[in-house]
Protein backbone atom coordinates (compact mmCIF):
# COMPACT_ATOMS: atom_id res chain seq x y z
CA UNK A 1 0.00 0.00 0.00
CA UNK A 2 1.13 3.48 -0.85
CA UNK A 3 1.64 5.59 2.28
CA UNK A 4 0.93 9.46 1.68
CA UNK A 5 0.61 12.04 4.18
CA UNK A 6 -1.88 14.15 2.54
CA UNK A 7 -4.13 13.53 -0.35
CA UNK A 8 -5.04 16.68 -3.32
CA UNK A 9 -8.10 14.78 -4.19
CA UNK A 10 -9.64 17.16 -6.61
CA UNK A 11 -12.41 19.92 -7.11
CA UNK A 12 -16.36 20.69 -6.34
CA UNK A 13 -17.11 22.92 -9.21
CA UNK A 14 -17.14 26.58 -8.79
CA UNK A 15 -21.10 26.57 -9.01
CA UNK A 16 -21.27 24.37 -5.95
CA UNK A 17 -18.84 25.87 -3.76
CA UNK A 18 -21.51 29.39 -4.60
CA UNK A 19 -23.70 27.33 -3.67
CA UNK A 20 -22.76 26.16 -0.53
CA UNK A 21 -21.37 29.75 0.52
CA UNK A 22 -24.16 31.40 0.02
CA UNK A 23 -26.15 28.71 1.97
CA UNK A 24 -23.74 28.68 4.80
CA UNK A 25 -24.09 32.68 5.28
CA UNK A 26 -27.46 31.88 6.18
CA UNK A 27 -26.37 30.07 9.70
CA UNK A 28 -25.25 32.39 12.65
CA UNK A 29 -21.53 33.14 13.09
CA UNK A 30 -19.48 33.18 15.69
CA UNK A 31 -16.45 33.48 17.13
CA UNK A 32 -14.02 30.30 16.80
CA UNK A 33 -13.21 28.53 20.03
CA UNK A 34 -10.51 26.01 20.80
CA UNK A 35 -10.22 22.73 22.43
CA UNK A 36 -12.12 19.70 22.88
CA UNK A 37 -14.90 21.34 24.64
CA UNK A 38 -14.64 24.65 22.62
CA UNK A 39 -14.67 26.85 25.86
CA UNK A 40 -10.96 28.28 25.26
CA UNK A 41 -10.43 31.21 23.33
CA UNK A 42 -7.18 33.19 22.10
CA UNK A 43 -7.64 35.47 19.63
CA UNK A 44 -3.68 35.42 19.33
CA UNK A 45 -3.76 31.77 17.49
CA UNK A 46 -7.15 31.80 16.53
CA UNK A 47 -9.11 34.47 15.11
CA UNK A 48 -11.59 33.64 12.84
CA UNK A 49 -15.57 33.47 12.16
CA UNK A 50 -17.20 29.62 12.02
CA UNK A 51 -20.68 28.36 11.44
CA UNK A 52 -21.43 24.72 11.85
CA UNK A 53 -23.48 23.35 8.94
CA UNK A 54 -26.20 20.72 9.36
CA UNK A 55 -25.15 17.12 9.33
CA UNK A 56 -28.51 16.87 6.56
CA UNK A 57 -26.69 19.57 4.07
CA UNK A 58 -25.78 18.08 0.77
CA UNK A 59 -21.89 18.79 0.88
CA UNK A 60 -21.86 16.45 4.28
CA UNK A 61 -21.81 13.29 1.70
CA UNK A 62 -19.26 14.58 -0.59
CA UNK A 63 -16.94 15.48 1.93
CA UNK A 64 -17.18 12.36 3.88
CA UNK A 65 -16.74 10.26 1.05
CA UNK A 66 -13.74 12.62 0.21
CA UNK A 67 -12.24 11.69 3.57
CA UNK A 68 -12.99 7.78 3.33
CA UNK A 69 -11.43 7.48 0.12
CA UNK A 70 -8.60 9.22 1.45
CA UNK A 71 -8.18 6.90 4.50
CA UNK A 72 -8.14 3.73 2.06
CA UNK A 73 -5.93 5.29 -1.05
CA UNK A 74 -3.39 6.50 1.34
CA UNK A 75 -2.87 3.38 3.37
CA UNK A 76 -4.14 4.99 6.79
CA UNK A 77 -6.13 2.48 7.55
CA UNK A 78 -8.12 4.14 10.51
CA UNK A 79 -10.70 2.52 11.43
CA UNK A 80 -14.04 5.03 10.83
CA UNK A 81 -16.99 5.22 12.66
CA UNK A 82 -18.72 8.60 11.61
CA UNK A 83 -18.29 12.70 10.79
CA UNK A 84 -18.34 15.92 12.75
CA UNK A 85 -20.85 18.62 11.19
CA UNK A 86 -19.41 20.57 8.83
CA UNK A 87 -17.29 23.88 9.95
CA UNK A 88 -17.64 26.87 8.11
CA UNK A 89 -14.90 29.53 8.15
CA UNK A 90 -14.82 32.79 7.15
CA UNK A 91 -11.29 34.67 7.47
CA UNK A 92 -11.50 38.54 7.15
CA UNK A 93 -8.69 40.48 7.23
CA UNK A 94 -6.54 39.79 10.01
CA UNK A 95 -8.15 36.77 10.97
CA UNK A 96 -5.92 33.31 11.30
CA UNK A 97 -5.61 30.13 12.89
CA UNK A 98 -1.86 29.26 14.17
CA UNK A 99 -0.27 25.79 14.00
CA UNK A 100 -2.47 23.09 15.83
CA UNK A 101 -3.57 19.85 15.32
CA UNK A 102 -7.24 18.65 15.07
CA UNK A 103 -7.54 16.12 17.19
CA UNK A 104 -7.47 15.10 20.99
CA UNK A 105 -5.14 12.30 22.02
CA UNK A 106 -5.31 12.98 25.43
CA UNK A 107 -8.75 13.82 25.41
CA UNK A 108 -10.17 10.19 26.82
CA UNK A 109 -12.78 10.00 24.46
CA UNK A 110 -14.44 7.63 22.82
CA UNK A 111 -13.92 8.66 19.30
CA UNK A 112 -11.37 11.30 18.13
CA UNK A 113 -10.67 13.16 15.09
CA UNK A 114 -9.02 10.75 12.01
CA UNK A 115 -9.03 12.62 8.90
CA UNK A 116 -9.05 16.73 8.01
CA UNK A 117 -10.86 16.83 4.82
CA UNK A 118 -10.58 20.94 3.74
CA UNK A 119 -12.61 22.38 0.51
CA UNK A 120 -11.29 26.06 -0.40
CA UNK A 121 -14.57 28.04 -1.24
CA UNK A 122 -13.04 30.95 -2.33
CA UNK A 123 -11.08 32.49 -5.37
CA UNK A 124 -7.31 32.85 -4.22
CA UNK A 125 -7.44 35.88 -6.15
CA UNK A 126 -10.29 37.41 -3.78
CA UNK A 127 -8.39 37.71 -0.97
CA UNK A 128 -4.20 37.85 0.05
CA UNK A 129 -2.66 36.40 2.68
CA UNK A 130 -5.19 32.95 4.34
CA UNK A 131 -2.55 30.49 3.29
CA UNK A 132 -3.27 27.21 4.18
CA UNK A 133 0.26 25.07 5.54
CA UNK A 134 0.19 21.73 6.52
CA UNK A 135 3.73 20.94 8.47
CA UNK A 136 4.99 17.35 7.00
CA UNK A 137 8.65 17.16 6.80
CA UNK A 138 8.74 20.48 5.64
CA UNK A 139 6.15 22.92 5.86
CA UNK A 140 3.59 22.37 2.92
CA UNK A 141 1.95 24.48 1.28
CA UNK A 142 -0.53 23.14 -0.99
CA UNK A 143 -2.10 25.31 -4.10
CA UNK A 144 -5.37 25.40 -3.65
CA UNK A 145 -7.62 27.07 -6.23
CA UNK A 146 -11.21 27.49 -5.59
CA UNK A 147 -13.05 23.91 -4.88
CA UNK A 148 -9.95 22.33 -4.00
CA UNK A 149 -10.87 19.49 -1.95
CA UNK A 150 -7.80 18.37 0.51
CA UNK A 151 -7.17 15.35 3.70
CA UNK A 152 -4.47 14.57 5.95
CA UNK A 153 -4.20 13.17 9.18
CA UNK A 154 -6.16 14.98 11.90
CA UNK A 155 -1.96 14.44 13.81
CA UNK A 156 -0.57 16.49 11.54
CA UNK A 157 0.00 20.27 12.37
CA UNK A 158 -1.86 22.94 10.22
CA UNK A 159 -2.25 26.83 9.97
CA UNK A 160 -3.81 29.13 8.39
CA UNK A 161 -2.06 32.65 7.76
CA UNK A 162 -3.36 36.08 8.52
CA UNK A 163 -5.33 37.37 5.52
CA UNK A 164 -4.53 40.51 4.44
CA UNK A 165 -7.03 41.72 1.70
CA UNK A 166 -10.74 40.14 1.45
CA UNK A 167 -12.28 37.33 2.74
CA UNK A 168 -11.27 33.44 2.84
CA UNK A 169 -13.87 30.95 3.05
CA UNK A 170 -13.39 27.34 3.47
CA UNK A 171 -15.36 24.12 4.70
CA UNK A 172 -13.85 21.30 7.01
CA UNK A 173 -15.01 18.27 8.16
CA UNK A 174 -13.14 15.81 10.49
CA UNK A 175 -13.79 11.81 10.13
CA UNK A 176 -14.31 10.18 13.43
CA UNK A 177 -12.80 6.58 14.89
CA UNK A 178 -12.26 5.09 17.96
CA UNK A 179 -9.39 6.57 20.00
CA UNK A 180 -6.16 4.41 20.13
CA UNK A 181 -7.10 2.30 16.95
Amino acid sequence: MNHKPIWFLGVIPEELCNKAVKEFMLVPAKAASMGEDGSHSDNSHRNTTVRFISPSHWLTGDLRGFGEGANKECGWDYTISGNENIQFAEYAIGQHYGWHVDNFPLGYQKVDRKVTVVTLLSDPADYEGGDLFVRLYQDYKPELKKGSVIAFPSILEHMVTPVTKGVRYSATMWINGPCFR
